[in-house]
């Protein structure tokens, strides 16, 4: 069930403050905040719940706040495919913004997350009408691009051991919204080794050796970072 955070009970310099600590916002004038401010509408989603699925109308873009987000496909068998985690301050859904009418992918909350929400129409206008915005958002789209670059480098080029390590290091960075000491991360082993390009025979014998070592915790579609400076060491 959506929770719709409603925005107009906020003051012009509060709806700022909301969406200036984005980096897509970055360095945008005062009145240029205000206008992606009332825009903007607020969306929280609790752990696990979905985003939008498959088929889906694609009316609308989000930009991350708080949390993460699994970005999924399914193959033609229908098995869900995992192939990229979206981070605090980065847009998902910008397929809508080009040619696509129906959903392609899904996204699914891996914490409870805070989302901003535009309507696609609304977003191309702001493009439009701010070179500021349009300029971070080229920017973003690049980063994101250079992120599939070395995903597919670290596939020829790193062990499986280091390319899961460095992805348990990426999911702590944001792994804590609640102050939780050891967050629990719902990511199965196949969504692991789809992030990574590795089977999931070969990640399996890695995460349960690092569960030997005691430097997580596995369960049922779900695992514990419990020593982030033990698993950066482990690999090398």
């Amino acid at each position: 069930m959506e929770v719709v955070i409603e925005w107009k009970h906020t003051d012009d310099d509060t709806q700022c403050q909301h969406v200036q600590r984005i980096q897509l916002f970055s360095g945008l004038e005062q009145t240029e905040m205000k206008q992606i401010a009332a825009a903007a509408r607020g969306l929280r989603k609790k752990r696990g719940e979905f985003i939008y699925m498959p088929g889906d109308c694609a009316d609308s873009v989000y930009v991350l706040k708080k949390g993460r987000i699994k970005l999924s496909v399914l193959s033609e068998s229908g098995k869900e495919i995992a192939i990229d985690l979206i981070q605090p301050g980065e847009m998902f859904g910008e397929f809508a913004l080009i040619d696509e009418s129906v959903r392609s992918n899904m996204t699914q909350a891996l914490d409870e997350v805070v989302i901003l929400v535009f309507n696609k129409h609304d977003f191309v206008n702001l493009l439009k009408s701010q070179s500021n915005l349009a300029l971070n958002y080229i920017r973003m789209v690049g980063d994101r691009r250079r992120r599939m670059e070395k995903k597919l480098s670290d596939i020829t080029s790193k062990e499986v051991s280091s390319r899961i390590c460095e992805l348990l290091h990426d999911l702590s960075v944001n792994a804590s919204p609640d102050g939780e000491m050891h967050p629990l991360i719902p990511l199965k082993h196949q969504d692991v080794a789809s992030l990574i390009g590795a089977s999931r025979q070969t990640t399996t014998s890695v995460l349960n050796d690092l569960m030997r070592c005691g430097f997580v915790e596995l369960g049922r579609g779900w695992l514990r970072i419990k020593s982030l400076k033990d698993i950066q060491t482990y690999s090398r």
